[in-house]
């Protein structure tokens, strides 16, 4: 049932057809927002519109590939200038190109940047453009659990998502004097069409990856745009400058190798020996 906590405000999703960033424009939209959302593919934005308008919702969706910087903040200025403001962006459009780092190429590097950083970087300048005058906004970038622990073949993806989380506190600081708010949230293991494609839809893999997590489970895209539109609402005024991870309890989780505890002398581990 929507809460009507977006009622008359305008949000922008990039991202928006697939997984986290569809999750989070039909719970704007549910919610009493216009959202105009931007993806690659056209017709995934055309199924959700309708979907929407089903609904009684309002949305837009444009074909527009983040990685175009010039094309992206036309999108968020024109968007303003048409609605006469921007209460809500939310930076969710993904590039993951994994890779060993011997093996990596300074291309990929730098694809990696290109949408993780550089896009949310102009993302985030044209927001703050519309959002400082008019003395309020809510942008909420999208990092990872990458961003704050390391693995394999993620250097250059967790690189860039971690300048993501530095450049957000920074962007912060300089926004809160006018009442705008830049925080980020990081997902976890998160059922997407992302994870399906990296697990080839292992259902083994998967299970094993669910095992991992102190939950017990993979998350969903709801789950991540119910954070993610609790740091754009009223709720969260008093919050700006946080990176939320949302992973099940993943990032605080201790690795300790897994060994029958029932071996052990009982007494000894109660004295700590």
């Amino acid at each position: 049932m929507s809460t009507g906590r977006f009622a008359g405000k305008v949000a922008i999703v990039t991202g928006g057809s697939m997984g986290i960033g569809r999750a989070t424009v039909l719970q704007l939209a549910r919610e009493g927002a216009h959202v105009v959302a931007c993806a690659r593919r056209q017709q995934r934005l055309d199924e959700l519109a309708q979907e929407i308008a089903a609904e009684g919702g309002s949305f837009r969706g444009v074909a527009l590939d983040v990685a175009d910087l010039d094309a992206f903040a036309a999108l968020i200025a024109d968007t303003a200038a048409e609605h006469g403001r921007l209460d809500v962006l939310v930076n969710n459009a993904p590039s993951i190109i994994g890779g060993m780092v011997v093996d990596q190429s300074i291309e990929q590097w730098r694809a990696n940047f290109g949408v993780c950083v550089e896009s949310v970087f102009i993302g985030v300048q044209a927001a703050l453009k519309i959002m400082q005058p008019q003395g309020h906004g809510s942008i909420i970038n999208i990092s990872s659990v990458s961003s704050l622990k390391a693995g394999m073949a993620a250097g250059a993806y967790s690189a860039a998502k971690a300048a993501v989380n530095q450049f957000t506190q920074c962007a912060a600081m300089e926004a809160a004097p006018y009442n705008v708010r830049v925080n980020v949230v990081a997902p976890g293991a998160v059922m997407t069409p992302g994870l399906e494609a990296s697990t080839m839809k292992n259902a083994a893999l998967q299970e094993a990856m669910a095992g991992s997590i102190p939950m017990g489970r993979i998350g969903s895209p709801q789950e991540m745009s119910e954070a993610i539109c609790f740091l754009a609402s009223d709720a969260a005024a008093f919050i700006t400058g946080v990176v939320l991870p949302v992973d099940g309890g993943k990032t605080p989780q201790m690795y300790i190798p897994d060994y029958d505890l029932t071996a052990l002398d009982n007494q000894n581990i109660e004295r700590g020996q």
